[in-house]
């Protein structure tokens, strides 16, 4: 005696609707798994993009989050609008390979996506996946003159604070541009120590933090925002400081050896200052919360007009 199990219409629709995705999922595959080798032979392998792979694999679990949206029938579709979006990322894309033109090529991908699930799912799930997909920019390297741009500027500006913060306390101390000297030493301020690095990472965990959370206050994640770059710059800012002062106490090779661990106290300070601000912000908009609500309440013997 056999049993028939009957499919309902919506197990059908979710389940062809899913498969729809397979010969787009294969294609994008075959198109940007030697974009990713050539990512990580270039940039991510090394310390500066070592956050490139972290970026892919968050961005993939915030879609696998939202996986519903590709399980439901397509409704208001903007193919043109697609379209425009898959001819840009598909033009980066040719740019990108055919002249060994990292960054395009890895942002290509972002338009890319979009585009597909504007023209194939529609509006709704355009939206859902907008800021997943838009997340990846943190995975694409910096090109080269840009980061000469913002390099010099970032270590001259370091090498400056840290220079007359310890004139003030007393050190003999002097700078040369972004050289310091401190006593018999002198120390280079290089691209690592200029912090750009820990901006963008702590940018992108905090903008990440403020998607997940869904705070509805719009001040504290505004607030939360415009702060991440100064947090970001304090933090190292003291990592320098700490590292010019174990030099001259202790020595050369002390200061190498603890040029590893301020950098780990660098990141350890700056995650630390942004969720101890969220915390004092949540309590303060708490407060305002509750005694908005308390002066709201009619005293004893008002009465209602």
């Amino acid at each position: 005696m056999s049993s028939i199990v009957e499919t309902s219409p919506v197990a059908r629709l979710n389940r062809g609707t899913a498969l729809r995705w397979l010969p787009v999922v294969f294609g994008l595959v075959l198109m940007y798994v030697p974009s990713y080798i050539d990512l990580w032979q270039q940039f991510w392998s090394r310390e500066d993009n070592a956050h490139g792979p972290l970026i892919v694999a968050v961005v993939g679990w915030l879609v696998w989050r939202k996986r519903e949206c590709f399980l439901v029938a397509p409704s208001d579709l903007n193919r043109i609008g697609g379209w425009a979006l898959i001819v840009v990322g598909l033009v980066l894309y040719v740019i990108g390979r055919s002249q060994d033109f990292f960054q395009p090529d890895a942002f290509s991908q972002i338009p890319l996506l979009l585009g597909l699930i504007l023209a194939l799912q529609g509006r709704n799930a355009f939206w859902a996946l907008f800021f997943p997909i838009c997340f990846l920019s943190f995975s694409v390297p910096l090109p080269g003159s840009l980061l000469d741009a913002v390099l010099l500027p970032l270590k001259y500006h370091v090498s400056q604070v840290v220079e007359q913060i310890l004139y003030f306390a007393g050190y003999p101390i002097a700078r040369t541009g972004v050289v310091l000297n401190i006593g018999p030493y002198q120390l280079l301020i290089a691209n690592a120590c200029s912090g750009l690095n820990s901006m963008i990472a702590l940018t992108s965990i905090g903008i990440l933090f403020i998607y997940l959370m869904r705070n509805p206050s719009i001040v504290r994640n505004v607030i939360l925002l415009v702060l991440i770059l100064p947090i970001a710059l304090v933090a190292n800012i003291l990592r320098v400081m700490a590292l010019v002062l174990v030099t001259y106490h202790f020595g050369d090779a002390a200061g190498h050896s603890f040029h590893d661990i301020a950098g780990y106290a660098e990141i350890l300070f700056a995650f630390g200052a942004f969720f101890a601000l969220d915390a004092l912000l949540g309590k303060l908009t708490r407060k305002h919360t509750s005694s908005g609500r308390m002066e709201s309440v009619p005293r004893k013997g008002d009465s209602d007009l």
